[in-house]
Parts: C-alpha cells; structure tokens; sequence
C-alpha cells in the first residue's frame, strides 16, 4: 500500500515513496562508509600522521647534524686561530732573538772597531812624538854647531861642550847616550842618541 501523503507540520509530501528510497540509500551509504569506508580512510590518515612523523624525524635529524657541523667548524676555526695566535708568538719570539742578536753583533763590532781606532790613534801618536822628538834633537844639533862654528874660539868651544855634556850627563838616567860628532873646525861636539820608534 502506496502513501499518498505525508504531513509534517504545514509541509506535505506528494510522494513520499522518493522520499523513503531516499532515506533507505542514505542509510545503506553510512553503513557501507561505516563498514568500509572510514577503516581505509583511518589507515589511510594512520599512513599520512606516519609520514609526517617519520618527514618531522628527518627535518629534526637534518638540524641535529646541521648544529653539529657548526659546532665542528665553530671548535676548527677556535683551534685554527689559537694555532695562528701560537705561530704569530712564536714568530715574534725569534724575531725578538734575532734582533737582540743582530744588538750584540753590533755593538761587538762598534767595540772592536772603537778598540782599533784606539790603539790606531795610540800608534800615531806615539810616531809623532817621535818624529817630534827627532826633529828637536836635530834642531838642537843643528843649533849646537851653527853655535860651534860661529865661535871659533877654542876655549868657548870647550865652554859650550862642556855645559853640554854635563846637561847630557843629567839626562843620562833617561837612557839616552852622547856620543862626540865632528864639527866643521875639527872640535868635536856631542851628539846625542836619536831615539828609535817605539820609546817613549
């Protein structure tokens, strides 16, 4: 037996077969989505919630090595620059060494030059007080028979030689010897010793 009509409130339905066939396949839809459906649709989101766990797992592990290799490159580039700060010290250690080597060679050298120079100046010092010397003696000489042979007196002659050997005979303690030299009238005039480089 068909309906022919089905009221709710002020609504009616005209055919309420449709209706029925409607509400029946509906309730086989959920059923069957029930059944088979929503078990595939869970494993299916079980399978997506997987993934993602396992692509977060792999994101995670990726910045775990990531912090480890700045951690490694952070701890080389310490060692590298103590290395670098050790190599600049020991660079200026041997640099100081060095330096204060090439000071002492230095001032070595400036003090054996500064010797040299010393005994050098000593030397020629030392010949011309003797070339000095030897200069007065010979002027003394010369003076000695210019004055010899401007008096010929004989007696004055022998006055002269006399003071002359007696002041000869003082210096006498000195080292140096008088020894007679013949003068241009034949008296003989001392002469003293020139002295020889080297004494004083």
């Amino acid at each position: 037996m068909l309906l022919a009509e089905i009221h709710f409130g002020p609504f009616a339905i005209e055919h309420p077969e449709t209706v029925l066939a409607m509400l029946v396949g509906l309730a086989l839809l959920v059923l069957l989505l029930g059944r088979f459906g929503l078990p595939s649709a869970r494993s299916m989101l079980n399978d997506r919630a997987a993934r993602i766990e396992e692509n977060l797992t792999q994101v995670q592990r990726a910045l775990e090595d990531v912090q480890r290799q700045r951690n490694d490159y952070a701890a080389r580039i310490a060692q590298i620059e103590t290395e670098a700060r050790q190599r600049i010290d020991a660079a200026v250690r041997e640099a100081e060494t060095a330096r204060a080597e090439i000071i002492a060679e230095a001032e070595q050298t400036a003090n054996a030059l500064r010797r040299r120079a010393e005994e050098e100046i000593a030397r020629e010092r030392t010949r011309q007080r003797i070339r000095l010397r030897q200069e007065i003696v010979q002027l003394t000489l010369n003076a000695a028979e210019q004055s010899v042979r401007a008096h010929t007196n004989e007696s004055v002659q022998r006055q002269l030689i006399g003071d002359f050997i007696a002041r000869a005979a003082k210096d006498g303690g000195n080292g140096r010897t008088v020894r007679a030299a013949p003068s241009g009238n034949g008296v003989t005039a001392p002469q003293p010793r020139i002295p020889q480089e080297g004494e004083a």
